[in-house]
Order: C-alpha cells, then sequence, then structure tokens
C-alpha cells in the first residue's frame, strides 16, 4: 500500500478507474452467465461509479493538502533556477524544506536554512524570505559549500 501513497493523483485515478471497470466487467460477465436480473447489475454499477467519485475526491484533496506552500514554491524556484547554483552544484536539484510559518497574508519574513544537494556536491542556502501580501519574495539568498560563501545575487527576469 506505501507504494500507491507516493504515486502522482492522476495516475492513482486512472489506476482506480480501470482496476473498478475491470471489477464491474466481471461481475457483468457473472450476471449474464447466471441469469442474475439487469437490475441488479445497474446496482453495481452505481454503487461502483459512487465508490469512484469518493476515491477521486479522497485522492484529489490529499493531493490538494501536501502541496507545497507558497515560501516553499518561491524558494524551490529560486534555488533551482539560479545560475550560480546550477554552476556550484548541477541539476537537478533536491533541497529539504524547513517548515515555514505560512499564516494569512499580510507582511512576514522568514530566515531559512535550507540544504540543498545535486550532483556536484551538497550545499546549505541561508535565505531570508519576506511576504508582501500571499507572495513570498526571496530578499537575500547565500549558497555556503565547503565553507565558502557564495552570495547568490537576485537574477532579474
Amino acid at each position: 500500500m506505501s507504494r500507491f501513497r507516493g504515486m502522482p493523483a492522476g495516475r492513482l485515478l486512472t489506476l482506480a478507474g480501470a482496476v473498478m471497470f475491470g471489477v464491474f466487467f466481471v461481475v457483468a460477465f457473472i450476471f449474464r452467465r447466471t441469469g442474475v436480473d439487469e437490475s441488479a447489475l445497474s446496482i453495481v454499477a452505481g454503487v461502483l461509479a459512487y465508490s469512484f467519485i469518493a476515491f477521486a475526491a479522497l485522492v484529489v484533496w490529499r493531493a490538494w493538502r501536501g502541496r507545497p506552500g507558497p515560501a516553499e514554491r518561491a524558494v524551490s524556484r529560486y534555488l533551482s533556477t539560479h545560475p550560480a547554483v546550477v554552476a556550484w552544484l548541477g541539476t537537478p536539484i533536491a533541497m529539504q524544506m524547513p517548515d515555514v510559518p505560512e499564516g494569512r497574508g499580510g507582511p512576514g519574513q522568514a530566515n531559512l536554512t535550507v540544504p540543498v544537494t545535486g550532483p556536484l556536491g551538497e550545499a546549505s542556502a541561508d535565505i531570508v524570505l519576506a511576504r508582501l501580501n500571499r507572495e513570498w519574495e526571496v530578499l537575500h539568498a547565500v549558497l555556503v559549500m565547503d565553507g565558502e560563501r557564495v552570495p547568490l545575487t537576485p537574477v532579474r527576469r
């Protein structure tokens, strides 16, 4: 069962739909061979359909709840696209995001130390975030690798 927890929501819904359709196919085949009334088959179809809808709602809710917050998205986007981080660590880059107090809008600030790994080594990024209304923005960032501090100047797009 743990194999299905990490599966993307779209793939999990496709797999569940295929399983439900397969179950209905087998039940319909058995009902037709044994001469069971058509109304019983429509009841089975309704139960399977409502079961799939409930399962889909649960999968979508869990995917929505497990998505990264705005601060995590801002840090991930900043570090994964910054030329200095890519030059020092290579791509792809993996990050272990610490908990960020999200709050409910309004101004705020957070100081984070984010462990970053890539094919060329490991480092940590010291980041200062500011929240303006609901959006987080990286104000200052420094990449610390092998005792060397590399300032990550903001890249303008």
